[in-house]
């Protein structure tokens, strides 16, 4: 009482001089403790997020350690244990030029490229189709493998938003469990170094996680690249843009934005 004057207002109030004894009490606590040692400038680890896997039964464990299994085989055999492999994971909906040159540009940029088509079949074009127009329209890529990305990569138990997008345009989305899921489980079995993804300035939807992945992948050892949107005319080319002149039957305009095998496939279905 004597150095601080006043200490309580009463039995559960501190005033100024109180508060300042209690910080005074936890500084010293603190330097006794050598928490001051570290310095500021001194990085430490950045701490795995696993909060995925309090989500994941034993059953789905067991599917994801099989799905790992599958991809390290795939490195091994397909892509010859390259220590330069890149990834992107796609939708397709349906496989479109604009896609084929985001394909082409990363295999450009590294040895092996690894393309994850989404397998949740919640979209217009069902997966089996979807796969299949990837694979028609990228056989002649010599550095390019193509897999279904099973429950684990943008799916319903990882990312739930991204199948409710348009009705999520103006909300921030949560999809920190999607992208560790990738850093601690699926690149290290593929040994992915590098994730491409296509620039996107139409669904704030996938730009949001596009700056999920651009913020936890480095942190990680896993390069993040976005590659600008290719054009027709003024129009960006999409899947979205395919669909809906698919609606209005305007086969000149889609002529425009999609390779031929996706073509073929589209008469073939809705002419």
């Amino acid at each position: 009482r004597r150095k601080y004057g006043e200490i309580f207002f009463d039995k559960k109030h501190l005033p100024e001089a109180g508060n300042r004894l209690v910080a005074e009490g936890l500084f010293l606590a603190l330097r006794e403790n050598n928490f001051f040692e570290e310095t500021l400038d001194v990085k430490q680890p950045e701490r795995k997020n696993e909060s995925y896997k309090r989500s994941l039964t034993e059953e789905q464990m067991q599917e994801l350690d099989s799905y790992k299994q599958m991809l390290s085989e795939l490195w091994k055999n397909e892509m010859r244990e390259s220590q330069d492999v890149g990834a992107i994971v796609m939708n397709c909906n349906p496989f479109t030029l604009g896609l084929r040159y985001l394909i082409e540009q990363a295999a450009k940029r590294c040895e092996q490229l690894l393309l994850f088509v989404v397998q949740e079949d919640k979209s217009f074009f069902p997966f089996h189709d979807r796969i299949e127009l990837v694979r028609q329209g990228v056989h002649d890529l010599s550095n390019v493998s193509v897999v279904g990305s099973g429950k684990f990569i943008i799916s319903s138990l990882t990312f739930q938003s991204y199948f409710n997008k348009a009705m999520l345009q103006d909300r921030t989305i949560d999809c920190t469990d999607d992208v560790t899921l990738f850093v601690n489980e699926i690149a290290p079995a593929a040994n992915i170094t590098k994730r491409f993804v296509g620039e996107e300035p139409l669904d704030n939807v996938t730009n949001q996680y596009n700056r999920t992945l651009e913020k936890i992948l480095p942190l990680n050892g896993i390069e993040f690249v976005e590659i600008p949107r290719v054009k027709s005319g003024e129009t960006v080319i999409s899947a979205s843009e395919v669909r809906r002149l698919l609606e209005e039957k305007k086969w000149d305009e889609i002529r425009k934005f999609v390779p031929e095998s996706t073509l073929r496939y589209l008469e073939d279905k809705f002419s």
